[in-house]
C-alpha cells in the first residue's frame, strides 16, 4: 500500500496526472491545458510537443506530492483518432490531425465506393468515417506527399506519447480501434482492412494490451519529473476506455456518458456488437475480456466552451475579456423552464454522430423570438447535447444492450443542472462519479496492473475505481414534455438535412 501509480489523460484540450495509490485514494491531480489550431473550417491540428511538454509538468509536479512514497507504475489514457505522422528517428514530421479534424471528407466519399460499408462495419466495428485514422492517412498520402513518403510509423496520440516517455512505440487495442485497421474481434492489425485503404501494414505501430509493460522512463524524462528508474511505463489506453474503466464499468447495464470537449458515451457489452444503424460503433474495452458499444460523442462540452467565449462576454460587454464562468451560465440554465421556451439547438458545430452520422450537419437554434434571451440559448444548447444522448440510447437498446442507468464523468459532471436535464430527457437515473476526472485514473489502474500492484484490469477496477454519488431521479413531467421536445427535434433535423448536404 506505500506504492502509488500515476495516471495522465491525454486530451485534446489539456493533459490531467493524478498519483492515485492501490486502494484508490487520490493523493494528487495536476493540469496543464493547450490549444488546438483550427486552421480552417473542418480542421484541426495540435502541436505534439505540447503534449509532451504538458505531462512533463504535470507528472513532474504529481511526483512531488508523493516524494515519499515509490511510483510503480504510469500509464496513459489519450485522445482517440489523432493522427501521427513519425520518421525514422520518431519525430512528428507535421502537427497531428486530432479527433475533430474531418479534412478527409472528400476522400471518404471516394473509399465509398469501393468500400463494402457493412462488411467494414462488421470487421473493423468502424463507420467510414473522415475522424477515424485511415480517412487521414490516405488524405495525407493525396495532398501531403513527401510527408507521407517520408513517414515511417502511423502514431496514434496515446502511442506517441508513450514512445518519447519509454522510447518503445506499440498502441493498444482501444486506441488501435479508432484506425478502421483493426479486427476488432481478434484485435489485430487486419491486412484485408489494410489493402482496402491501400496502407502498409508494416507502418502500424504493433499492438499489445493496454496493460503492457514498454519499458522504464527514459533517462531526460526522469531528469525532468523525478520518476524513479524502476518505474515501469505502461501503454495505456484510449480516452473514453479509460474514463469508463475509471468509473468502474466493466458489466453491463450502466452507461458512461464523458461530459468532456466532446461527449463520448460508452455501454459495455461481452463481444463486439454491430449497430446497423451506425450511430455506436463496437470498440475494444480497456478490460481484456469486455468490448463497448461506443458513440465517440459530439462538440458537448466544447460547445459550451464556444457559447462562453463566443456570444457570453460580461453583462452584454463588447469587452471579450470580460468571461462568464461555468457557473454563471449553470445558474442562466436553471432561470429558465424546461423546453427553453420553444427554443431548440441541434449540436452539431463539429458535425452528428447521432441521431445519425452526418459530417455536414451544422449547428441551429430553431424557434427564436425577441422574447428570448442568452439563459434560452443556452438552456438549449443543453437540452440539444441531452437529446443526442437520449439518440445514443435508442441505439444501443436497437443493437441489443440494455442502458437501465447513466454515470457521467468528465467536469461537466460536476453540474447538478446538467446531469439533471439528462436524466429528465433520458428517463434514467443519472449519477456522477466522486472523482469526475476518471480518464487519468482508468490509466492509473491500468498502470497498477502493468506496475504488479494488481493482478488483473477487472481486480484493479473493483479496488481503484472512483464511486457512482449524487443520483438524480428523471422527474416524469419534465420526461413527458422532453419526449414531445425530442420529436419535434428530430423533424427540425429531418428537415434541415437536405439543406446540410
Amino acid at each position: 500500500m506505500s506504492e502509488v501509480v500515476i495516471g495522465v489523460d491525454v486530451g485534446s484540450s489539456g493533459t490531467c496526472a493524478q498519483a492515485i495509490d492501490a486502494a484508490g485514494a487520490l493523493l494528487a491531480s495536476v493540469y496543464r491545458s493547450y490549444d488546438v489550431s483550427y486552421v480552417q473550417p473542418g480542421w484541426a491540428d495540435q502541436d505534439p510537443q505540447a503534449w509532451v511538454k504538458a505531462v512533463v509538468e504535470t507528472v513532474a509536479e504529481a511526483r512531488a506530492a508523493v516524494r515519499d512514497r515509490r511510483v510503480a507504475a504510469i500509464g496513459f489514457g489519450s485522445q482517440l483518432d489523432g493522427l501521427v505522422a513519425l520518421d525514422d528517428a520518431g519525430k512528428a514530421l507535421r502537427p497531428a490531425l486530432i479527433w475533430m479534424d474531418k479534412r478527409a471528407g472528400p476522400e471518404c466519399v471516394e473509399l465509398a465506393r469501393d468500400i463494402d460499408l457493412g462488411w467494414l462495419r462488421k470487421t473493423s466495428g468502424c463507420n467510414l468515417d473522415a475522424g477515424h485514422v485511415a480517412a487521414k492517412i490516405v488524405w495525407l498520402r493525396r495532398h501531403e506527399p513527401d510527408v507521407f513518403a517520408s513517414t515511417r510509423s502511423f502514431a496514434l496520440p496515446g502511442s506517441y506519447v508513450a514512445m518519447r516517455v519509454s522510447g518503445a512505440l506499440a498502441v493498444d487495442p482501444s486506441n488501435a480501434s479508432s484506425t478502421m485497421l483493426l479486427d476488432v474481434g481478434s484485435r489485430a492489425w487486419s491486412g484485408e482492412l489494410c489493402n482496402a485503404f491501400g496502407i502498409d501494414i508494416a507502418r502500424l505501430p504493433q499492438v499489445q494490451a493496454a496493460s503492457a509493460v514498454l519499458g522504464h522512463p527514459l533517462d531526460w524524462f526522469r531528469e525532468a519529473t523525478g520518476i524513479d528508474k524502476s518505474t515501469s511505463v505502461v501503454l495505456g489506453c484510449g480516452d473514453e476506455m479509460a474514463a469508463t474503466l475509471g468509473a468502474g464499468v466493466i458489466d453491463a447495464g450502466t452507461v458512461c456518458d464523458v461530459l468532456g470537449t466532446a461527449e463520448p458515451v460508452c455501454a459495455v457489452t461481452e463481444r463486439p456488437v454491430d449497430d446497423e444503424s451506425g450511430v455506436v460503433e463496437a470498440h475494444p474495452h480497456a478490460d481484456p475480456d469486455k468490448w463497448l458499444l461506443e458513440n465517440p460523442g459530439w462538440l458537448s462540452g466544447g460547445a459550451y466552451r464556444w457559447f462562453r467565449d463566443e456570444l457570453a462576454h460580461g453583462a452584454g460587454s463588447a469587452d471579450r475579456s470580460l468571461k462568464v464562468s461555468y457557473e454563471a451560465l449553470n445558474e442562466l440554465i436553471a432561470e429558465v423552464p424546461a423546453g427553453a421556451g420553444g427554443v431548440i439547438f441541434l449540436p452539431f458545430l463539429g458535425g452528428a454522430t447521432a441521431p445519425e452520422w452526418n459530417a455536414n450537419a451544422r449547428a441551429v437554434w430553431f424557434g427564436l423570438t425577441a422574447a428570448h434571451g442568452q439563459s434560452h440559448l443556452v438552456r438549449a444548447l443543453q437540452e440539444g447535447n441531452a437529446f443526442a444522448l437520449r439518440d445514443v440510447l435508442q441505439a444501443m437498446r436497437s443493437a441489443g444492450a440494455t442502458p437501465r442507468r447513466v454515470v457521467c464523468v468528465g467536469g461537466g459532471a460536476r453540474s447538478q443542472i446538467l446531469r439533471s436535464i439528462r436524466a429528465d430527457v433520458t428517463g434514467l437515473p443519472v449519477s456522477r462519479c466522486e472523482d469526475v476526472e476518471t480518464t487519468a485514473r482508468g490509466a492509473a489502474i491500468l498502470a497498477s496492473v502493468g506496475g504488479g500492484v494488481h493482478g488483473s484490469v477487472a481486480a484493479a477496477c473493483r479496488a481503484m475505481a472512483s464511486p457512482a454519488m449524487d443520483e438524480i431521479q428523471p422527474d416524469e413531467a419534465r420526461h413527458e414534455l422532453y419526449v414531445q421536445v425530442h420529436a419535434r427535434y428530430l423533424e427540425l433535423y429531418a428537415a434541415l438535412k437536405p439543406l446540410f448536404a
